[in-house]
């Protein structure tokens, strides 16, 4: 028997995600390993079924090779977690779910999500725990029987340089999935007003929505969904970061990296963004409002680049204090 096979990890990761970076960075920071299924990359929904059927083969045969002894689910779909917790009553290892605010019904375009809420519900009293993005969140795990715990993100496995001061044009990444819940018109029409600004928007073109190609200008640029090396060098590039959501609940991903990057970081404005991210510029899901947060983030670039360490010490020290959390939710059992 190959030696992969009879050493157990300690700690498993699965995720039904074409991003794996999320899983990875805990995982590792936990002394694990990670599984990302995404199998054939179906965005259609009619092939999104056929997509899940392998996944969930996939991931049930990993985990009864693998034998982790614990393990966390990504969630949504719920299906892994459904898979792992199954896993769990065989096995006993604690099964906690990393379950972003999407899993708890809050988009209306999300269908599949309402239609498993039941099953969501029913393995919140089961597992050993969730982690989840805010109090609010907590708040309801409680009330189903729960428990859970919140934990953002770990420091990516990349890093960049330091930000130089911008020569010449200036560049904005725009970070985003073309998720419901991102104002990407918002940007690309806030894009007419900053003529001399490079805008670098984010995402795989095939969930685009219909007609914003069209109205982009010619400072707008949309470079599709980027591979890790592809998104570390135009976090490299890039002079700022930002990153935007509808969602009061959302702590985006693309903040906290931006933050453990040390570049000058822009946000929608809510009561988690300015807790999570106090050094960030904050601003409304409007054009005036993205207008006047870029200007603004312009005119204090330099005041913002020297913020930047010390937002990045704090992130830090926050991340070590919610990784010993999510550690013991997984002794929990």
């Amino acid at each position: 028997m190959p030696s992969w096979v009879k050493t157990r990890p300690s700690v498993s990761f699965i995720a039904w995600s074409s991003v794996a970076g999320r899983s990875e960075e805990i995982a590792k920071a936990l002394g694990g390993e990670a599984r990302c299924f995404y199998d054939f990359g179906f965005v259609t929904q009619r092939l999104v079924p056929i997509r899940y059927a392998a996944s969930a083969l996939r991931t049930t045969l990993y985990l009864l090779v693998r034998r982790p002894h614990a393990v966390i689910a990504s969630n949504p779909p719920i299906f892994p977690g459904l898979i792992a917790y199954l896993y769990g009553l065989l096995s006993g290892a604690p099964i906690v779910l990393d379950s972003h605010p999407s899993a708890f019904g809050f988009y209306e375009s999300k269908k599949l999500v309402t239609l498993t809420m039941p099953l969501h519900r029913f393995l919140m009293s089961r597992v050993a725990g969730q982690i989840v993005t805010v109090e609010d969140l907590v708040d309801e795990v409680s009330r189903q029987g729960g428990r859970a715990e919140i934990c953002h993100e770990a420091p990516p496995l990349w890093s960049v340089p330091l930000s130089e001061s911008p020569k010449g044009s200036v560049k904005i990444l725009f970070v985003g999935i073309f998720a419901d819940d991102e104002p990407t018109e918002v940007v690309v029409a806030a894009a007419k007003d900053l003529p001399n600004v490079e805008f670098l928007v984010t995402g795989d073109l095939r969930k685009c929505p219909p007609g914003l190609l069209e109205s982009a200008t010619r400072n707008v640029r949309f470079v599709g969904f980027l591979e890790e090396a592809a998104y570390c060098a135009a976090v490299s590039e890039a002079h700022v970061v930002m990153t935007l959501t509808n969602r009061p609940e959302a702590v985006n991903r693309a903040a906290n990296e931006a933050v453990f990057a040390r570049r000058p970081l822009i946000v929608s404005d809510w009561p988690a963004s300015r807790r999570y991210f106090p050094y960030a510029i904050h601003v409304s899901n409007t054009v005036e409002g993205v207008v006047h947060g870029i200007t603004e983030t312009l005119c204090n670039y330099e005041d913002l680049t020297r913020a930047a360490e010390a937002a990045f010490i704090e992130q830090t020290s926050r991340w070590e204090q919610q990784l010993n959390v999510l550690r013991g939710l997984l002794l929990s059992s």
